[in-house]
């Protein structure tokens, strides 16, 4: 478990690796995401996956730090339906 059930979280949605290089992608929760989009270009990041809809979740998107690291961004659609 990732969290209270009441919310949301990837409740062990951890995949097996398919390749030893592999990397574990962390996702952060944001309030903003297109904001954060841009938080991340000016501070030296990359966009590599740009934002896309999880259909009736939200929306999420992924970026490479200056160091190469893959993260990911969430913003919950809070209005689903």
């Amino acid at each position: 478990m990732t969290g209270d059930k009441d919310q949301p979280g990837i409740d062990g949605a951890i995949m097996k690796k398919r390749d030893p290089r592999q990397p574990v992608v962390n996702t952060i929760a944001v309030d903003d995401l297109d904001a954060m989009m841009e938080k991340v270009k000016a501070h030296g990041g990359n966009i590599v996956v740009e934002k896309m809809s999880v259909p009736t979740v939200g929306w999420v998107a992924y970026f490479t730090d200056p160091d190469g690291n893959i993260h990911g961004l969430w913003q919950e659609d809070r209005n689903p339906g």
